[in-house]
C-alpha cells in the first residue's frame, strides 16, 4: 500500500488523537480568549494549512461572532511593515511549524500585543517556540509530501476551538461521533473514487467548485489533485465563479461540485444547472444517491468539511496511478515548503 493511502485510512484513529489530545491545551486557550477580550482574530498559514484556516475564518465568525480573517504574511517578510494585532487572537497554522514568514507573523503579534496560539504537527517547531498557546495535531508522522491526516486534524482542533470558545454543547458531542462517520465514508468510497478517476484520465484541466463554508474543501481538493496528478486544476467559490470565470469553462471540462447538506446545498444545485448547460462534465459529490461521489451527513453541517474531503483525496490518489505517477512523491515538492 501506498504511504499516501494508508494516510488516508488513518484518518479517523488521528482525528481521535487529536481530539482526546487537544482538551487541556483548548480549555486554557479559551480561558485567556475571554480574559484578554479578544475582539478578532487573524490566521497565519500557507498552502494546505491555508486551506484548513480558510475553515476557521468561516467556523469562527458562524460560531462565536467575531471578524476572522487570513493573514498576508509578506507584509511582514518583504514588505517589513509593522502590523498593530492588538486584541486579536492570531493563531499560526503550520503542521512542519517551519515556514519563516508564518514565524514572522506570530512574532510580529505577540511583540504588538496579541494573544497568540500554534496549530501545528510538530512539538518541538520554531512556530511553537513562538506562540503562546500550542494545539497539537497529534497525527503521528506524516510521510508522504501530499498532506491528508494532518490537515483533517488541523480541522477537527478548529472545530474543538469553535466548540469550547461557543459553549456548544452540541457541537463538541457531534464532533466526537465525526471519527466514525470518517470510517463509515470511507467504506462507502471503495471502488467509486476509483472509477471516477480512471474516468478522468485524459482530462487538462478540472474545476472544484463549493459555496461558504465548504470552499476550504474545494480549495484543499484542487491542491490535492494538482500536486499529485499535475493536472491543472482551479478552485472557486460558486458565487465567484458565475461572476465571471464560468464565461471560460468549455464543454466537456470535468467540474467536482460539492453539494453537501446545508445552506449552500440549494444554490450549488443551480450552478449543476448553469455549468451543464454549458456542456461541462458536471460530476456532483452529495448525499444524494445519484451522486458520482457519496458524502456522509455528519449531523452538523458546521462540521460537515472534515468529511467531504475524503473523497477528493482518494480521487487525486487514483488518478496518480491512473497516469502511472508516483503518489507519495510528486516531482519538484517536498514534505516543508520554506518560504518568506
Amino acid at each position: 500500500m501506498s504511504i499516501l493511502l494508508s494516510e488516508i485510512n488513518e484518518q479517523p484513529a488521528a482525528l481521535e488523537r487529536a481530539l482526546t489530545g487537544g482538551k487541556e491545551a483548548i480549555a486554557e486557550l479559551v480561558t485567556q480568549i475571554k480574559k484578554r477580550d479578544v475582539r478578532y482574530v487573524i490566521l497565519a498559514a500557507r498552502g494546505t494549512s491555508d486551506n484548513a484556516a480558510t475553515y476557521a475564518k468561516y467556523l469562527l465568525q458562524l460560531t462565536v461572532g467575531i471578524p476572522c480573517g487570513l493573514a498576508a504574511p509578506s507584509v511582514h517578510t518583504l514588505y517589513e511593515a509593522d502590523v498593530n494585532y492588538k486584541d486579536a487572537l492570531v493563531i499560526g497554522v503550520s503542521q512542519s511549524g517551519a515556514g519563516d514568514d508564518i514565524n514572522e507573523v506570530m512574532a510580529q503579534a505577540r511583540k504588538s500585543g496579541a494573544l497568540t496560539a500554534a496549530l501545528t504537527n510538530t512539538a518541538d517547531s520554531k512556530l511553537a517556540q513562538v506562540a503562546e498557546h500550542v494545539l497539537l495535531c497529534n497525527a503521528g508522522v506524516e510521510k508522504a509530501v501530499a498532506a491528508t491526516k494532518t490537515y483533517t486534524t488541523t480541522l477537527g482542533l478548529f472545530a474543538k476551538l469553535a466548540a469550547r470558545w461557543s459553549g456548544d454543547t452540541a457541537l463538541a458531542d457531534a464532533l466526537l461521533r465525526v471519527p466514525d462517520a470518517m470510517r463509515t465514508e470511507l467504506v462507502r468510497l471503495e471502488g467509486k473514487a476509483q472509477s471516477v478517476a480512471n474516468s478522468l484520465t485524459h482530462a487538462e484541466r478540472i474545476l472544484t467548485v463549493a459555496r461558504g463554508l465548504h470552499l476550504c474543501t474545494a480549495i484543499e481538493s484542487a491542491l490535492k489533485i494538482a500536486e499529485t496528478t499535475y493536472t491543472t486544476t482551479q478552485a472557486f467559490s460558486s458565487a465567484d465563479l458565475l461572476h465571471g470565470p464560468i464565461a471560460s469553462v468549455p464543454a466537456n471540462t470535468p467540474c467536482l461540485l460539492f453539494l453537501p447538506d446545508g445552506k449552500t446545498k440549494p444554490m450549488m444545485t443551480e450552478v449543476v444547472g448553469k455549468l451543464s448547460a454549458r456542456g461541462a462534465r458536471v460530476l456532483t459529490l452529495s448525499t444524494d444517491p445519484d451522486a458520482a461521489l457519496p458524502l456522509i451527513n455528519t449531523g452538523s453541517e458546521l462540521l460537515s468539511p472534515l468529511v467531504d474531503i475524503l473523497p477528493a483525496q482518494l480521487l487525486a490518489y487514483h488518478l496518480t496511478l491512473a497516469r502511472g505517477l508516483n503518489p507519495d512523491n510528486p516531482l519538484g515538492l517536498s514534505k516543508v515548503t520554506v518560504t518568506r
